[in-house]
């Protein structure tokens, strides 16, 4: 009896220590997500720097990682902190947020993988990459994923759990109903997390890191060959190598603890410590790259203070005592230019009357 309550008292314990670490670290990673991925958003789009196609990748990049925590972060923080699931609305919205959530998950090492490809074609000279060019491969990149991730959308339903055994008083889950669906029940469980590693993972960071070390290698040589005209393609190249680094050791050891933690240790009360401090690690990735932009790039750095120079005078000029200088001033340059012309006016007069008089008698 001893017993049972010590451990029920160790499993609530853990239970309220994982709630209270998501309900207070979550809202700054959320807050820093949006502040940060907007600001860098709107500075990669700059005239100054989306002449590099380099910078409309990663602009996209900030969209796809805003999504992605205000997808899966923001649930799960409802579920914690107000026990608010959005997935046990409906079913429309079981499948339309777990669809979007699976496609910004893995719209991002996509979208890391092929900039990284483009800049090494695009700094080696290999390929040139013009602005129709990019747009075509990010619309394609997006459109691949959302349609490798549709059957997401189409399986999953608000129904009763595969993990417990139907009756009337089982709540419902968002799942796949393993009665109406069973091979793709089977395929779901065996084959595609398998499939994902590899395509979304594996694949993505053998990419990351052979291409980004051939990026450095290639960037050095023509460094040495000419450095003026390297200086902004290193600057952007430092970006996207901080953001690639950071990206493989903060969402690496999430996706290793799940292909090597066994089935049984993730019914331990200290696995959803553990999932929660990795969860939040993976997803701090995905808000601090404007910190990143700002400590790697030059360039960036200097077109966010170009950026907050130009929001400050925006707020000075749309203040009350503004507007009425600005009127005050109008006023007064209505007055003097009205003075001015009827000075000019009354000097022609004097002008034609003096021309128009009579001759004095001799």
């Amino acid at each position: 009896m001893n017993e049972s309550i010590k451990n029920y008292s160790f499993e609530y314990s853990y239970v309220n220590l994982t709630r209270w670490m998501s309900s207070v670290i979550t809202p700054i990673i959320l807050l820093g997500c949006a502040v940060g991925n907007l600001v860098s958003f709107v500075v990669l789009l700059r005239p100054r720097l989306r002449k590099q196609t380099t910078s409309i990748y990663l602009a996209v990049l900030c969209v796809a990682e805003m999504g992605t925590c205000y997808t899966g972060l923001l649930r799960q923080f409802l579920i914690d902190a107000f026990h608010f699931d959005i997935r046990r609305l409906n079913s429309f919205a079981c499948r339309s947020h777990i669809y979007l959530t699976y496609v910004f998950l893995r719209l991002v090492p996509c979208l890391l993988a092929l900039v990284t490809l483009q800049r090494y074609f695009y700094i080696s000279q290999i390929a040139f990459c013009s602005l129709k060019s990019t747009c075509l491969q990010l619309f394609a990149c997006i459109l691949l994923v959302c349609l490798t991730e549709f059957h997401l959308f189409i399986f999953y339903d608000y129904t009763y759990p595969d993990t417990r055994p139907r009756g009337e008083n089982v709540p419902f889950e968002c799942t796949v109903d393993n009665h109406a669906h069973p091979k793709y029940y089977f395929f779901r469980s065996a084959f595609y997390p398998k499939i994902t590693l590899i395509a979304y993972t594996i694949i993505p960071l053998i990419i990351i890191i052979v291409g980004n070390t051939l990026v450095v290698r290639t960037v050095r040589q023509a460094s040495k060959r000419s450095r003026s005209t390297t200086q902004k393609k290193r600057s952007v190249t430092q970006m996207l190598y901080a953001v690639c680094i950071l990206y493989t050791v903060l969402t690496s050891p999430a996706s290793i603890f799940l292909a090597v933690a066994p089935p049984s240790y993730q019914l331990r009360p200290a696995f959803r410590l553990q999932w929660t401090l990795l969860r939040l690690l993976f997803y701090l990735c995905h808000s601090v790259n404007f910190l990143l932009f700002c400590a790697s790039g030059t360039f960036f750095r200097q077109e966010v203070a170009l950026f907050v120079k130009s929001m400050c005078c925006l707020c000075k000029r749309n203040s009350p005592t503004m507007v009425k200088d600005d009127e005050t001033g109008l006023n007064m340059s209505v007055h003097c230019t009205n003075t001015s012309v009827m000075s000019s006016m009354k000097q022609n007069h004097r002008k034609n009357n003096k021309s128009h008089k009579l001759p004095a008698p001799l």
